[in-house]
């Protein structure tokens, strides 16, 4: 069974073994917790137990991890990991054995140390950040100013005159002069600089005029220039601005050389960082259990298959721990796992993205395994591609050690590696036109229009292949009727439309479809109370057969991404051949092949997998699959950054 069956369980132990029975749960990883407090039996128990309680505990693990993210942050901010083409999609842990990963956990004092320099530097850099910012915003503001001889220092008012440096928009200028000459015969304006917007000048004029003059430069829109702290000449305030940069740069440069020293702790501290998240795990799992002083009881579900391993190690790891099982009830939710075998359990991935299937539901993977493979293969039709796909995932599977859906995707990718290269033998895609080799079937480019046919068959097959699932769970769920009604009827119906279009079944079409009609028209208002609503709600449903129609024509965008791939390849193949008439070309045609070819190649895996996805999600699972189960997610231990190699017998 693709699903598989789960046990509720409840354990019960002493106290003093609970770290122990924690430890045995993590480490098999087959038992997903339950907060007893939350589930049913709670009520009836809850007069005798105590929730356990490790916030505290939860919380100081919270805080050492807040500390050790911060480090590799900050190291990562300066130091950037430089992960390869296949660690850019799949991701890299480090390869740590027992010993070096006991050594990393136990030198706690070198991380606290690691931390506060960390803290140190990261706070140095920070105001030097600040100070080089201030210092350039300073240098954009005196750069006008950089002509101006006078001490800025000594722009000031005094008793009997006005000093001041102003902008003014360089139009406005004009104006300006003239409105000051007016009203201020003997003032003295000197312009330092001007672009295109502003022009940067020094206003000298009498105190006892300076109400005019300040509604003068107002009117103008001018605006009052002022350096408070700075001495000197703009230009000798400029020359130590730079100077100063240049220490900053100077100060930063040591700076990245300590931060760089502390590269050397990123294992320690990627290490660090899964022991206090597996640490915080199991105390959050604490949180999940209730007890007495003397004992303490956990409830969780567990897989029927793997029940007696948990009762078997915990029979010969603990002397208290006691177990009990049970069906799931009716009204509780049980986690589902799915356990597809063979080359099934690599599609898994396309189901899980979509929805996991509930206890009660068929598990759609097997049923849609083989439409994915064909027509993942369709979309990008080329042998040499599935060559290349499959080789790659090998690779990525060899170099990188992953599991669950990361795993899985990579099988997909294998097998569609696969489809695809079969699909190009049957229809001779070599690298597009690169390779000739005669199809076995037919070329797609020659024949589009068979194509189209070949899509639209495949389309029908699929959909009534889910219109066949979904009148199997009806009938087996014992509503027989729903699946004459709203099944049998459409298969009717839709066989005799498909008919009409061959004259030598037209005849039997006609009355095959005219028979579905009626029946569709007598049935499917059948919840319907008032006899008037039923003809109607049976009327309306023909329009269905249009839904039927739009999923039929989705399965056009198998020849379009097909021929695409097979456009694009030969494309490239044309422009490469373009420039074989030199060493020099034949070098560029080269790289402009592998380049080209592995492009196509990574765009028409994309829209393969996409669109060969939207194909089962919308036109497929739509016919049978609702979804909505819970994923079946144990308690185990994860790392994030390292792997730890299995110690020998």
């Amino acid at each position: 069974m693709p699903i598989v069956d789960m046990k509720k369980i409840f354990l019960f132990s002493h106290q003093q073994e609970k770290d122990t029975v924690i430890n045995i749960l993590r480490d098999i990883g087959v038992v997903e917790l339950v907060d007893i407090k939350e589930s049913n039996e709670w009520e009836e128990m809850k007069s005798l137990l105590v929730p356990e309680w490790s916030a505290d505990a939860v919380s100081f693990y919270e805080s050492l991890l807040g500390e050790v993210r911060y480090c590799l942050d900050f190291l990562q901010r300066h130091f950037p990991l430089q992960k390869n083409f296949v660690q850019q999609f799949a991701g890299a842990k480090i390869n740590l054995t027992p010993a070096q990963y006991e050594d990393y956990i136990s030198r706690k004092e070198e991380i606290k140390a690691v931390y506060q320099s960390c803290r140190k530097m990261d706070e140095k850099l920070t105001n030097l950040r600040n100070e080089e910012t201030r210092c350039h915003n300073l240098l954009q503001s005196l750069a006008p100013w950089a002509g101006f001889s006078l001490p800025l220092e000594k722009v000031e008012n005094t008793l009997r005159i006005q000093m001041q440096l102003f902008t003014v928009a360089t139009d406005e200028l004009p104006s300006l002069q003239k409105s000051l000459t007016e009203i201020s015969p003997d003032h003295y304006l000197e312009v330092v600089s001007s672009d295109k917007e502003l022009t940067y000048f020094l206003l000298i004029s009498l105190s006892e005029e300076a109400g005019v003059v300040r509604e003068a430069l107002k009117e103008s829109g001018a605006t009052e220039i002022s350096f408070p702290g700075i001495a000197g000449t703009a230009a000798q305030a400029i020359s130590m601005l730079k100077e100063k940069l240049e220490n900053i740069q100077h100060e930063r440069a040591e700076l990245l050389k300590k931060v760089e020293d502390l590269i050397n702790y990123r294992p320690h501290l990627m290490a660090y960082y899964d022991f206090l998240e597996d640490e915080r795990d199991k105390k959050e799992a604490i949180n999940k259990l209730a007890g007495t002083k003397t004992s303490f009881m956990l409830e969780g579900w567990i897989p029927l298959p793997l029940l007696s391993s948990l009762e078997k190690v915990l029979s010969e790891k603990t002397e208290t721990a006691f177990l009990l099982s049970r069906d799931p009830k009716a009204e509780e939710k049980a986690p589902v796992l799915l356990q597809n075998g063979g080359a099934a359990d690599a599609f898994e991935v396309v189901t899980k993205l979509y929805s996991t299937p509930s206890r009660r539901e068929i598990d759609p993977t097997p049923l849609m395994a083989p439409f994915f493979f064909v027509f993942f293969g369709l979309c990008l039709t080329d042998a040499g591609y599935g060559i290349l796909l499959s080789l790659l995932a090998i690779i990525i599977f060899r170099k990188i050690k992953l599991a669950g859906m990361g795993k899985q995707l990579i099988k997909l990718l294998f097998l569609g590696g696969i489809s695809s290269f079969i699909m190009g033998v049957l229809m001779g895609g070599w690298f597009g036109d690169l390779v000739k080799l005669k199809p076995l079937w037919f070329n797609p480019l020659d024949d589009p229009m068979r194509m189209l046919i070949v899509c639209f068959v495949l389309g029908f097959i699929q959909i009534f292949f889910g219109m066949g699932v979904r009148a199997y769970q009806d009938i087996k769920a014992g509503r027989i009727l729903d699946a004459v009604f709203d099944q049998g009827l459409w298969f009717i119906l839709l066989i005799g439309l498909i008919s009409l279009a061959f004259p030598q079944f037209s005849a039997a079409g006609k009355w095959l479809a005219i028979c579905g009609a009626i029946g569709l028209i007598l049935t499917q208002g059948r919840s319907q109370k008032n006899i008037f609503r039923k003809f109607f709600s049976g009327l309306v449903s023909l329009y269905n057969i249009t839904g039927y129609l739009s999923d039929v024509l989705s399965y056009s965008r198998l020849l379009a991404l097909g021929l695409a791939t097979g456009v694009i390849a030969s494309a490239i193949n044309t422009m490469g051949g373009l420039l074989a008439g030199s060493i020099v070309g034949v070098i560029i045609m080269i790289i402009l092949l592998i380049g080209g070819h592995f492009f196509n190649l990574i765009i028409g895996t994309l829209g393969a997998y996409v669109h060969t996805s939207r194909l089962q999600y919308i036109e497929f699972f739509g016919k049978f699959f609702e979804g909505g189960g819970k994923a079946f997610q144990p308690f185990c231990k994860t790392t994030k950054y390292v792997d730890i190699e299995e110690r020998e017998a």
